[in-house]
C-alpha cells in the first residue's frame, strides 16, 4: 500500500462517490475503483458501504481513514523537511500553519522580511491543537491556527485576523440569488465542514437556535472544503472571504449574527531569538 492509494481512499470518503473522487483527483474512474479494490483486499475488509446516497465509510473504513490522514500528515511534513535540507535552510524559526491560511502567512512573512530580512522561517502544516502541544514541547516556535485554541500554560496568543462568517455556495444555487441567507434556510442544505475541532462552533450556531443542519461529506482539512462545494456537494461556512476559491462560487452574508472566524498566532511566551520579530510582523497585519 502506498500514499497514493491512501489519498484515493480519503478522496472517496470526502466526496461519497468514486466518480466525484476521480474528478477531484483527475484520475480515471476505473483506475480509482481498481485501486479501492486492491486496498480493501489488502486490508481484508470492506472500507465502504455502498448506499443509495453514495459511498459511506464502514467502521473499519473510519479507522483506516483516521490513520491514513495521520500518515499523510507525517509524509507531507517529511517532504517539507527534505526540501528544506536540499535547500540548505535548516535554521531560523519553525512556524506551524493550519491549512486554509496561505494568504495570511504570505502577509506575515512579507512584513517580516521588511522588519528583519535576515530571519528565515520554516513552514510546516499542522492543526491548531497539535500546534499548541508542539509549542509547549518546543518542537516549533510558533503556530498560526484558528480559534478556539486549547489552553496551555506559557503559550501566548494574538488574534491576527477576524472575518465575518458568510456562506460559500455555487453561483447557480437557488439560495445564491438572495442578498442574505438565514440559518433556517441553510439548515435544509448539506453543510460541508472540515474534520477539525474548531468546526463544531459552526454547528453550535444552528443548534443554539433549535435548528438541525444537514451534513454533506466531511473534508479532511480546510483546503478541500471549497473543492467539495465546487463539486456541488453542498455549501460551507468555514471559508474566509479573502481565501482563494474555485471559479463559480460566491459568498453570501448570513442574516443572523454569528461570531467571526478568528485566526490566531501562538508562541511560547519566554522564547527569544528571532521570535519577537515574527510577533511584531503579525501585529503589523492585524485587522
Amino acid at each position: 500500500m502506498d500514499v497514493r492509494q491512501m489519498r484515493y481512499i480519503l478522496a472517496v470518503a470526502q466526496t461519497g462517490s468514486v466518480r466525484r473522487a476521480a474528478q477531484l483527483l483527475s484520475v480515471a474512474q476505473p483506475t480509482l475503483s481498481q485501486q479501492l479494490g486492491i486496498v480493501e483486499r489488502e486490508v481484508g475488509a470492506p472500507l465502504f458501504e455502498r448506499t443509495a446516497r453514495g459511498m459511506r465509510l464502514t467502521p473499519v473504513g473510519e479507522v483506516f481513514a483516521a490513520h491514513a490522514e495521520a500518515v499523510l500528515g507525517v509524509f507531507d511534513q517529511a517532504l517539507t523537511a527534505v526540501s528544506e535540507a536540499v535547500a540548505g535552510d535548516l535554521g531560523g524559526l519553525r512556524l506551524a500553519v493550519a491549512d486554509g491560511l496561505s494568504d495570511i502567512v504570505r502577509a506575515i512573512l512579507g512584513t517580516l522580511r521588511g522588519l528583519a530580512p535576515d530571519v528565515s522561517v520554516r513552514l510546516t502544516r499542522m492543526r491548531t491543537a497539535e500546534q499548541v502541544a508542539q509549542i509547549v514541547r518546543e518542537d516549533v516556535q510558533a503556530g498560526l491556527g484558528y480559534r478556539p485554541v486549547p489552553a496551555a500554560e506559557g503559550v501566548s496568543r494574538l488574534v491576527v485576523h477576524r472575518a465575518q462568517v458568510r456562506a460559500l455556495l455555487p453561483r447557480g444555487h437557488t439560495l445564491a440569488a438572495r442578498a442574505a441567507i438565514s440559518l433556517a434556510d441553510l439548515a435544509e442544505e448539506p453543510l460541508i465542514l472540515p474534520r477539525t475541532a474548531e468546526a463544531a462552533r459552526f454547528v453550535d450556531q444552528f443548534v443554539g437556535r433549535g435548528l438541525h443542519p444537514r451534513f454533506g461529506p466531511a473534508a479532511f482539512g480546510h483546503d478541500l472544503v471549497p473543492l467539495l462545494v465546487a463539486a456541488g456537494e453542498g455549501y460551507t461556512l468555514c471559508v474566509r472571504e479573502a481565501a482563494p476559491v474555485p471559479a463559480g462560487l460566491v459568498f453570501r452574508p448570513i442574516l443572523e449574527p454569528m461570531p467571526p472566524i478568528e485566526v490566531v498566532l501562538l508562541w511560547r511566551r519566554e522564547a527569544g531569538g528571532a521570535l519577537p520579530a515574527l510577533v511584531a510582523a503579525a501585529r503589523h497585519i492585524t485587522h
